[in-house]
């Protein structure tokens, strides 16, 4: 709550108009995903959603990477997401717990094997994990 409650109040108060709102949805847009990311990560942690097959291996590689950060006993791809909201996945990491990350199927990892921002086009990616297949 404390997070985006400043930015509410310059977007009321009508500061540099366009931009500011622009930063509140855009923040509020990454709050909820986050949320989403949550809830799915708790779900999969009481067997209710599957978890990546090689999810181990994917840990591991997050483990060494330069990106990681340890809070409060938690290994984090960057600092923790409400840390630093707005936020450069390739250069800050995306905030995620990695264990959590690592299980998600869906997800890939911001950085390729030669730690540059990873792309993906269609079908393939060349994220560190992708490559790991």
């Amino acid at each position: 709550m404390k997070l985006w409650r400043p930015l509410v109040r310059e977007a009321a108060s009508g500061g540099a108009g366009t931009t500011d709102n622009l930063r509140v949805t855009t923040t509020l847009v990454w709050l909820t995903r986050a949320a989403a990311k949550s809830a799915t990560s708790r779900l999969r942690d009481l067997g209710i959603l599957p978890a990546s097959v090689d999810w181990t291996a994917r840990a591991v590689q997050c483990e060494r990477c330069p990106l990681r950060v340890v809070r409060c006993g938690v290994s984090y791809c960057g600092k923790p997401f409400l840390a630093m909201p707005l936020r450069d996945p390739a250069t800050d990491g995306c905030g995620c717990p990695t264990f959590a990350k690592a299980k998600d199927p869906s997800e890939h990892c911001p950085l390729d094997a030669r730690h540059q921002p990873a792309e993906a086009s269609g079908d393939s990616c060349n994220c560190k994990w992708c490559s790991l297949t």
